[in-house]
């Protein structure tokens, strides 16, 4: 798993010392399976270890959903309220691969209600545990909790029933996550949580004026659960800054003491927090995050609402309309200290800016005869734009223009739009030249466009530019969504940034284009007399 680091105190070498299962009064199973006839398909487990204080729980009844039109496919879903006790028990049974749905009033223990799945791959060794911060199939509340996972080796052959929408959305709606193509790796695995037993939250204090002259003092609270000893818990603070980890400072709770002081040498620019306890182990830990010491708002006021109307192209691009507004920067206010950095400092900002950008990877989106959707998407991604636009497409025209060019919402926002004179003969720049003229007079910054010359133009990709993002499109613009196609985000977008800036200074305006365009019919010879 990923952000997850293992438990390894002695204490847990053996099933027989697993003092982690102290402060848990409740475990609920939850369990998802495909009915094929009467063969039950483990598709998704989970068990859920409930601390003392939290009420007890229901278990639910049977939810049925048929699968499919013929045959006796049925997909289903239950919740299991037990002991602890009795979740471990079968949790370890599934393991050595006894795999059933568990005892209850109306489901009393036999062989006819065994389930197929496994064999599992246990991870870590059981029983031992690691501490997750993302647990993609749990509640909120429970991220950060100690888990345990078990993953099937076997491929679920009826995966492509599953991925018919009904079905996957039905799954969804009883286990809140994706399981058939988001989070797939889960499909016919286990997993085991168990959330900090020991306390709810850690809750924090910057002090005003620091302490024994250090630069920084906080002072940090944990907020115990009900009844439960904080007696041996440590607490330790890494703080990290563009350059380095900083040494950690460590300090123990008593049950006298929820409360403890740090002194920092160094202002905190980074921090990261772990708590360990003799006797559970690991109980949360947290990467170096940054501190917010400020907070910018822009307030803008929306001056202007006003409908689009897309003429129609063909019988493949009908007339469409949508509605877009237009905002006015009013003010822009500070709330905190701001930052006085260093021009050193900014420019290991900046470099760690692009190496995270470059390690974000790359995003896709697949249309297909849904153009209104894939028009959508675009006008969105455009509408995020803060400082600059650019579509590069040689295919891009008045359609074009109006379809995707007034989804700019601010007003610091320059649209710039890089097409061919090839595309715009016959008349289309003209056409592009009236849109310009009679849709934007109320943008602060006119879009401006220009065209690379030549048939073909040096262009063939199409590309569009979202500060300081690059999105790659398959089809033009003008036709997105209609045929199968992909829209994909560049994960190194400088140098595809860096070539598009040179195309744009080859370009030639449209403007001086239109131009010459007219001076050239005016010159042009008239036929013999």
């Amino acid at each position: 798993m990923t952000q997850a680091q293992i438990i390894e105190p002695a204490e847990l070498a053996t099933s027989e010392q697993r003092h982690w299962l102290e402060g848990y009064g409740q475990a609920v199973v939850h369990l998802a399976w495909l009915r094929d006839y009467q063969v039950r398909h483990l598709l998704f487990g989970m068990v859920e270890l409930r601390p003392l204080e939290l009420p007890a729980a229901d278990s639910s009844h049977e939810q049925r959903h048929r699968a499919a039109s013929k045959g006796g496919l049925y997909l289903y879903y239950r919740r299991f309220a037990m002991p602890v006790e009795e979740a471990i028990a079968w949790y370890e049974a599934a393991i050595e691969g006894n795999l059933a749905l568990p005892a209850s009033d109306d489901n009393p223990p036999q062989s006819s209600r065994t389930m197929q799945g496994g064999p599992f791959c246990t991870l870590p060794a059981w029983p031992r545990l690691v501490v997750s911060n993302k647990l993609d199939f749990a509640p909120d509340w429970m991220q950060g909790s100690r888990a345990h996972f078990l993953h099937t080796k076997c491929s679920l052959s009826q995966h492509e029933l599953l991925r018919k929408p009904e079905n996957s959305a039905q799954l969804k709606r009883w286990l809140h996550f994706d399981l058939v193509d988001l989070y797939q790796d889960y499909l016919g695995a286990i997993c085991l949580i168990a959330p900090n037993p020991l306390f709810r939250s850690i809750k924090k204090s910057h002090l005003d004026e620091p302490r024994g002259g250090s630069v920084e003092t906080v002072a940090y609270k944990l907020v115990a659960r009900a009844n439960q000893s904080l007696n041996g818990t440590r607490l330790e603070i890494v703080n990290e800054n563009m350059l380095g980890r900083l040494t950690p400072v460590a300090a123990v709770f008593s049950d006298d003491t929820a409360i403890k002081v740090f002194e920092f040498a160094e202002e905190f620019d980074r921090e990261g927090r772990t708590v360990t306890h003799p006797r559970h182990g690991l109980l949360c830990w947290n990467e170096p995050a940054p501190l917010i010491r400020a907070i910018q708002l822009d307030l803008a006021v929306e001056s202007l609402r006003k409908s689009i109307e897309v003429p129609a192209r063909g019988k493949r691009r009908p007339r469409s309309e949508y509605e877009v507004s237009e905002y006015q920067q009013e003010s822009s206010t500070v709330i905190g200290t701001e930052l006085d950095d260093s021009a050193i400092q900014i420019q290991i900002a900046e470099a760690q800016h692009r190496r995270a950008r470059r390690q974000k990877g790359a995003s896709q989106r697949w249309f297909h005869d849904k153009p209104e959707d894939a028009a959508k998407f675009i006008r969105d991604t455009i509408g995020s734009a803060r400082r600059k636009v650019m579509i590069a497409d040689p295919y891009f025209a008045d359609r074009g223009l109006l379809a995707f060019g007034h989804a700019i919402r601010s007003p610091d926002a320059r649209l710039k739009v890089l097409t061919s004179a090839a595309y715009l003969k016959n008349g289309v720049g003209s056409q592009v030249q009236k849109v310009l003229d009679q849709t934007f007079q109320t943008y602060p910054l006119t879009p401006k466009v220009r065209l690379l010359l030549g048939d073909p133009p040096l262009l063939h990709d199409r590309f569009l530019v979202v500060d300081d993002e690059v999105w790659l499109s398959g089809n033009s613009f003008n036709t997105i969504g209609e045929r199968a196609g992909m829209v994909v985000r560049l994960p190194d977008p400088e140098p595809v940034i860096a070539h598009l800036k040179r195309l744009w200074k080859e370009a030639t305006s449209l403007d001086a284009w239109l131009k010459k365009q007219s001076s050239n019919s005016q010159t042009r010879p008239g036929p013999p007399s």
